[in-house]
């Protein structure tokens, strides 16, 4: 029994001594401000027959032109630019401004959620390392979401 908890602290030590610095912090020359664009991933259509989805995205021409930004100042999410481009419908139940404007990005609620600053309408939902936007058209049994990927950062 002695043998056994003395290897099991030897290995805790020697585990230790291995780490390197973890800092949430980013390395020096990183830049603080810079825009990260993404593109639509898929466009997934859930209905009663298909509860997984169907990626509608490259059924429709009009998603290629759909632009979303998320801006960064001091390495933190501080606005978005969300345009719709050619899609006759809008994903979501408010207006949106058009151009850049100021977000917050609440990491406390699950999923995160990326908001309008000042208010309670929801642009996107930050979960397992893709921004989506879930929305409703005009079918209640039948719901839509968009999910992207980054795909440039400057």
């Amino acid at each position: 029994m002695k043998k056994v908890l003395f290897l099991a602290a030897a290995a805790m030590l020697f585990t230790l001594a291995g780490c390197n610095d973890c800092s949430d912090r980013m390395t020096d020359d990183y830049p603080a401000n810079y825009d990260v664009h993404y593109g639509l991933r898929q466009v997934v259509q859930y209905d009663p027959m298909n509860i997984d989805g169907i990626d509608v995205g490259p059924k429709l021409d009009f998603f290629s032109t759909l632009r979303f930004t998320i801006h960064y100042t001091d390495g933190a999410i501080s606005a978005a630019s969300f345009t719709n481009g050619d899609i006759p419908f809008s994903p979501f139940g408010f207006d949106v401004p058009e151009g850049r404007f100021e977000c917050e990005f609440d990491d406390f609620a699950i999923p995160n959620e990326l908001r309008i600053a000042g208010t309670d309408n929801v642009i996107a939902y930050f979960q397992n390392g893709e921004f989506s936007i879930p929305f409703q058209l005009d079918h209640s049994s039948i719901s839509y979401k968009y999910t992207f990927k980054g795909v440039e950062s400057n």
